[in-house]
């Protein structure tokens, strides 16, 4: 909904794509309310809990119009309901003419489909497809087989038009029902081309050449499906070709099928999404838009309660496992990506073992996640289980060892064992140099952690040489905007300021904000961790009234984020304190501490 609302500031050219998201619905918002007039806002199947969040996107008075539909009734607070009638004979049999452009008894037939607007519509599709008159779809309507599942007047249609598609080509009908057990969102077709070899036959030879498009076609012919192209939420000039199918289809199409037919294609359905869901480093900014897209009909397959079928719990912990890696990454919702991991690495040791090199991934992966919880002791044991398992399969010397070694080394770190912490990141970069080579990125990773150990020991000098040598990697092979290099210059920046250099400190302090406002958005920790920084150089140069902005807006991230009692909620709040009573505001500085608990 965020996204719509900023791509009609864009289409109405109130607000440019490359504005930031919250500053472009404001001025959405604002402008719908000075310049709305002739505008209907149209909010599609909304949700009843959802009604107080909703308010937030309203435009308040002004000439815009707002339209929302929903099978809810908690709206009246809100809006004025307004009841959605049956059609009228009449009106009913006037649009089954003009639709189709057929004769018959068009009152006769509207009559049977009950007034039902959608209903009207398939018939409709349905005669000007096959040519034939109202009179004659009346005839089979009235005679459709009694073992429907949901003997309603909708669904009797739809069933019709399937069973059309289907004669008129033979993979329509299993293109639907593939579809119609996915999320109610719109599907990629590249789900369909990209992973045909893993929807099994005989839908993977059906979708050959131009069998999918072939398929879209037959189907698109019945109303069973809308085509559209979707621009992706940040970057609206990506678009994805997808298909959508009506909530009512999707109940007809996947009753189509016996139980055994649809477990199957289930099992073929995650195979084929952890086949296209990106893999690898999803801190890399060009995975975001296919992620975004994928998403929810990922989560839909395998987050819930029940296992995957046996066939398939080894791509299910696949796409697990990368569904919480982009909730750790570019969302950073911890607690989404720590369920999703645990999900994943408890198949994985069902599945393949205690002792497997992808239980060691999902091992090091959750033990991550626990650092960022603030939960050490239980990050370092995963970690540790990690190394051992993979010094044991892949041996000492393997580039998934040296991960897990820059793993340990990083948290022994954050609990200030500095000795273990060194040995650990000697290894892990001594590794990734020989196996990987002096110019690769995992070589450049070790450095910067190399880099901030020496920093956090005193060695400013040490600590600039790694952190100058992982940029220069990072800029050269990755895209100018990625979260790695915010991530480095970040630190350069850190180690500068504590050098006295504040000019040098500021523009890398600068750059990492403005790349990581870009590409996380300006709502995310590392975006808080940027700010954070920039606030604290201001204090070094005595400015601090800047320093208190900063700081104001970077724990308004992390106390939203993080939560009161993280540590990197604290250090900040702790920081704003300072600044507070520099700025000779005791009563400010007095109510943030009694909020965060901090000490006098």
């Amino acid at each position: 909904m965020r996204a719509d609302l900023v791509s009609l500031g864009v289409r109405l050219a109130w607000v440019r794509e490359s504005e930031k998201e919250e500053p472009s619905i404001a001025t959405v918002m604002e402008r719908l309310h000075s310049d709305g007039e002739g505008c209907l806002l149209i909010y599609d199947n909304a949700v009843g809990a959802d009604a107080d969040t909703l308010q937030a996107y309203l435009p308040r008075g002004g000439a815009a119009r707002v339209l929302i539909t929903s099978k809810d009734h908690a709206w009246r607070g809100i809006a004025e309901p307004v009841e959605i009638r049956l059609w009228p004979q009449r009106i009913g049999a006037e649009y089954l003419i003009a639709r189709s452009g057929q004769i018959g008894d068009a009152e006769a037939l509207s009559l049977a489909l009950g007034g039902l607007p959608l209903a009207h519509e398939q018939a409709a599709a349905y005669c000007e497809r096959l040519k034939i008159s109202l009179d004659e779809y009346r005839r089979r309507f009235d005679v459709k087989p009694a073992e429907l599942l949901d003997q309603t007047t909708v669904a009797k249609t739809f069933a019709l038009a399937i069973g059309e598609a289907a004669r008129s080509n033979a993979a329509a009908e299993l293109l639907i029902v593939y579809a119609a057990l996915l999320a109610p969102e719109p599907i990629p077709l590249f789900v369909f081309s990209e992973a045909r070899e893993q929807l099994g036959e005989p839908l993977r030879s059906e979708l050959a050449g131009s069998g999918l498009d072939d398929a879209v076609r037959a189907l698109l012919a019945f109303a069973l499906i809308d085509r559209e192209s979707i621009p992706d939420e940040r970057e609206p000039g990506m678009t994805t070709d997808c298909i959508r199918l009506h909530r009512l289809v999707r109940q007809v199409a996947s009753v189509r099928r016996k139980e055994d037919f649809v477990a199957n294609a289930r099992s073929a359905l995650i195979k084929a999404l952890a086949a296209v869901y990106p893999r690898g480093d999803l801190d890399n900014p060009e995975t975001w838009p296919r992620a975004r897209r994928l998403d929810a009909l990922a989560v839909d397959l395998v987050a819930g309660e029940s296992m995957p079928p046996d066939s398939s719990e080894i791509a299910a912990a696949e796409l697990l496992q990368q569904l919480a890696a982009y909730r750790q990454g570019p969302l950073a919702e911890y607690k989404q990506a720590r369920a999703l991991a645990e999900r994943a690495l408890a198949i994985r040791e069902k599945a393949l073992g205690a002792v497997h090199p992808d239980t060691a991934t999902s091992l090091g992966a959750l033990g991550y996640l626990l650092e960022l919880q603030d939960d050490l002791a239980g990050g370092r044991l995963l970690h540790e289980r990690a190394l051992s398992i993979r010094e044991k399969a892949l041996g000492p010397n393997h580039p998934d060892t040296a991960k897990s070694l820059n793993n340990l080394a990083r948290l022994l770190q954050a609990r200030r064992d500095f000795a273990a912490a060194w040995a650990y990141h000697k290894r892990a970069l001594a590794i990734r140099e020989k196996a990987l080579g002096p110019h690769h990125l995992d070589t450049a990773n070790s450095l910067n952690n190399f880099g901030s150990l020496l920093q956090a020991q005193g060695d400013f000098p040490g600590a600039q040489k790694n952190y100058k040598r992982a940029l220069a990697i990072f800029e050269k092979q990755l895209r100018s905007d990625h979260p790695d290099t915010a991530w480095v210059l970040n630190n350069l920046g850190t180690v500068l300021d504590s050098q006295k250099d504040f000019a040098g400190a500021r523009s890398c302090h600068q750059r990492a904000l403005a790349i990581r406002e870009n590409a996380l958005g300006p709502n995310h920790p590392d975006t808080a961790n940027s700010l954070n920084n920039l606030a604290g150089l201001s204090v070094s140069q005595g400015d601090l009234a800047d320093a208190r902005l900063n700081y104001e807006r970077a724990l308004d991230i992390f106390e939203k984020k993080m939560g009161l009692s993280n540590p990197n909620t604290r250090i900040v709040a702790t920081n704003l304190v300072s600044v507070l009573r520099k700025l000779k505001l005791p009563n400010e500085a007095k109510a943030l501490r009694l909020k965060f608990d901090l000490p006098n």
